[in-house]
């Protein structure tokens, strides 16, 4: 099995520009990346944004970035879509459902088979929101994006949550048993299941331990063979600090026994905070992650 080392490339793009990240990814020894979608600036309503052009012109713009990675040899493994799900606010609903569509236009021109979606979250409702609103929304939220991603041929990958940092709680969907169980009630919808799938977001999973949730391993475990996408980072548990594996408390060799339980197959992602250590240290911080992703890669299955 080739285990593919990957790396989220949200800060190298805003930094140095899309093509010249993908071009950065390269040179210090990425197989692949996660292309975020997910930032400010990719938002149809702002005129300056390559969203408020016409689906040819985005499509001319993601294609020429897919042939520089193709030159590279660099796989875009999966994108970063929307990271602010549904509120009360229907205007606000239809504009984030608008943005996603090119998000999965986006992944499918880049060849990228799944995108990333966070849930409705209680950061954006509140913490007293009544979890059948909190349900609700978030199934039509999934249901009405799929029926995008479908069009495209792309997945989309819910996302595993945490606390809800401004509240001091657990987020709704943090809670596992309620991100279970939205996810089945999607999938429960006609050829749903088909194009909806998981993303184990470690860093997420490990924050919300503090509210009686199970480690992220065990999270892995739990989700199974519906984990098409990684979100690999760690923490202390308090704060969401993205940051190198076997950086902070996660039990990484669980992980990884987790991971190989469940028949993970695709490629190993990190989503870190590259400026972790300075906003002058983006590339040094990534190439150093990948360097200790492929030490332990290579240290745990000899290859």
């Amino acid at each position: 099995m080739e285990r593919k080392v990957s790396i989220s490339i949200g800060k190298l793009q805003n930094a140095y520009g899309d093509l010249r990240a993908i071009e950065i990814a390269a040179e210090i020894g990425a197989d692949a990346v996660d292309f975020d979608t997910c930032a400010g600036r990719w938002d149809y309503t702002r005129e300056d944004s390559v969203y408020a052009k016409s689906d040819d012109e985005i499509i001319s713009y993601f294609a020429a970035i897919k042939k520089r990675a193709d030159e590279l040899g660099i796989e875009i493994g999966q994108t970063h879509g929307r990271i602010s799900g549904y509120t009360d606010n229907e205007e606000k609903n239809a504009i984030v459902v608008e943005n996603a569509r090119r998000d999965f236009l986006a992944a499918k021109t880049l060849g990228a088979p799944v995108t990333i979606i966070h849930s409705v979250s209680t950061c954006g409702m509140g913490p007293d929101t009544d979890p059948a609103l909190m349900r609700k929304l978030n199934f039509e939220m999934f249901t009405r994006m799929l029926v995008h991603a479908k069009t495209y041929g792309v997945k989309i990958a819910s996302e595993t949550f945490g606390d809800a940092p401004n509240y001091g709680c657990v987020d709704f969907f943090g809670d596992i048993r309620e991100f279970i169980m939205s996810y089945n009630k999607v999938c429960a919808v006609g050829d749903n299941a088909d194009y909806f799938a998981l993303c184990a977001d470690t860093g997420h999973s490990n924050k919300a331990t503090r509210f009686g949730n199970p480690s992220p391993a065990d999270t892995i475990r739990m989700l199974g063979s519906n984990v098409t996408a990684l979100h690999l980072n760690d923490n202390d548990t308090l704060t969401d600090q993205h940051k190198i594996p076997m950086t902070g408390c996660i039990d990484w060799n669980d992980v990884f026994n987790a991971l190989d339980e469940i028949g993970y197959s695709g490629n190993y992602n990190m989503e870190l905070n590259l400026a972790h250590f300075g906003k002058g240290f983006l590339v040094e911080t990534a190439a150093f992650a990948i360097k200790v992703m492929r030490n332990f890669l290579k240290n745990r299955y000899g290859e």
